[in-house]
């Protein structure tokens, strides 16, 4: 059987472009470095590298994540182990009080006591790359003031309880910061259930005891009432140990979520603190009712005290006390001693955050390295092999270049 010349010629030039391609893929690929250059190169493959790619960028950003918490974490421990040895240096103070040398002029100590309320606030106001540590999530807004004034320190915002979170896996979101509210406040944390059958007007009771920042103790009665479905007022009642009422207030519009009986809001804000203060009395305390639900059984209302008194208004009670020649009670610096355990306590919750974040960026270092490698498996070019192929690539081509002269017919510009 005859097979026409321009048959041997259809069938080289085929062979030909094809070599000439072979030749183009393999030097872009060394060029790029990558096996895959467009999706056609290998859909499969493609969408592996795809989908490794945005795993790999996910972890980038929760390291990114974790080593901002990390900075932050650091900077609040370092301020709280400062403070820590301020509290230390006070205790062996008022330690030296009780000494049979120290006369009657107890100047000295309320000038050291004063200093070391401006040390802790100080403290307290540290901020880190531009946002206060014990902020809360108002950390633009410097958190305590000391009013000489009025001899009282204030905490400027309403927030200093709010705590940061941070997505640091795709289903894990870690708190970073140690708040104001938990280091220096004293919160009464309310727990347990109203009953949501008692009906409209009546009232579910609790009866505490909270302390005044010069330590002497208060009765607190709670009363929640239900105004409507879901809502409820709270009347709470301060008074001394001799019933005499000292405060007697109520807030309204308190909400519960109608399906699932958690706390939603309190006059349409979703914060749940109330902020209780009487100055006459130097009662200053947070009322947390966050964790307050609503079910329909017998209620169970119950709490908890962070601390007696808040830190600072205690030494400012102490330095009064002083400056009127008297030495502080056993009850106000136990105050002073419970702190220095309070802030360790804060420390070693602190500490653990530290360590879940590190264990954590360990974690995701493995995965990024894991994933990285699999990566390159799937898409990095074998250099060694890929420079054989292009010189057989490029032999071939040469060939054909050299059998094109014999197979192809000449034309008038191949005799110039």
């Amino acid at each position: 059987m005859r097979v026409p010349d321009s048959l041997l010629q259809t069938s080289f030039l085929n062979t030909y472009n094809k070599s000439k391609a072979t030749l183009a893929d393999i030097q872009t690929k060394l060029t790029t470095q990558s096996k895959v250059n467009k999706p056609s190169d290998n859909p499969l493959s493609n969408a592996r590298i795809m989908r490794m790619q945005d795993q790999l960028t996910g972890i980038d950003t929760y390291k990114n994540n974790v080593s901002y918490a990390s900075s932050i974490l650091n900077d609040s421990i370092l301020s709280m182990e400062s403070m820590q040895n301020e509290v230390q240096n006070i205790l062996v103070e008022l330690t030296q009080l009780n000494s049979a040398i120290v006369n009657d002029d107890l100047s000295s100590f309320a000038e050291s006591v004063d200093a070391s309320i401006e040390i802790l606030v100080d403290l307290a106001n540290s901020d880190f790359n531009g946002q206060y540590s014990f902020g809360g999530t108002e950390s633009q807004q410097k958190p305590f003031y000391y009013d000489k004034t009025n001899n009282v320190v204030v905490n400027n915002s309403e927030y200093i309880g709010g705590e940061k979170v941070v997505k640091i896996s795709s289903g894990i979101t870690q708190k970073f910061n140690i708040t104001g509210k938990e280091l220096f406040q004293s919160v009464y944390k309310q727990t347990g259930n109203l009953n949501s059958e008692a009906g409209v007007g009546v009232a579910q009771t609790e009866t505490t005891k909270i302390y005044g920042a010069d330590a002497k103790e208060y009765n607190l009665d709670l009363t929640y009432t239900m105004t409507e479905s879901n809502t409820y007022e709270l009347n709470y009642v301060i008074s001394d140990l001799d019933g005499n009422v000292i405060d007697d207030q109520t807030v309204e519009d308190i909400k519960f979520n109608a399906d699932t009986g958690s706390f939603e809001s309190i006059g349409g804000e979703k914060f749940g603190e109330i902020q209780i203060k009487n100055s006459a009395s130097k009662i200053d305390f947070v009322l947390d009712v966050n964790s307050l639900k609503e079910k329909d059984s017998s209620e169970s209302l119950n709490g908890s005290l962070s601390q007696k008194a808040d830190i600072f208004n205690s030494l400012i009670s102490i330095k009064e006390q002083l400056l009127n020649g008297e030495k502080p009670s056993s009850d106000l610096t136990a105050i002073v001693s419970d702190f220095n355990q309070h802030i360790l306590n804060k420390l070693s919750a602190a500490g653990g955050i530290s360590n879940k974040l590190q264990s954590q960026e360990e974690i995701l270092t493995n995965k990024e390295m894991e994933i990285s490698e699999l990566l390159s498996l799937e898409k990095d070019v074998d250099v060694a092999k890929a420079l054989l192929d292009l010189e057989s690539a490029q032999y071939t081509l040469d060939i054909s270049y050299q059998i094109s002269s014999m197979i192809l017919p000449k034309s008038l510009m191949d005799f110039f």
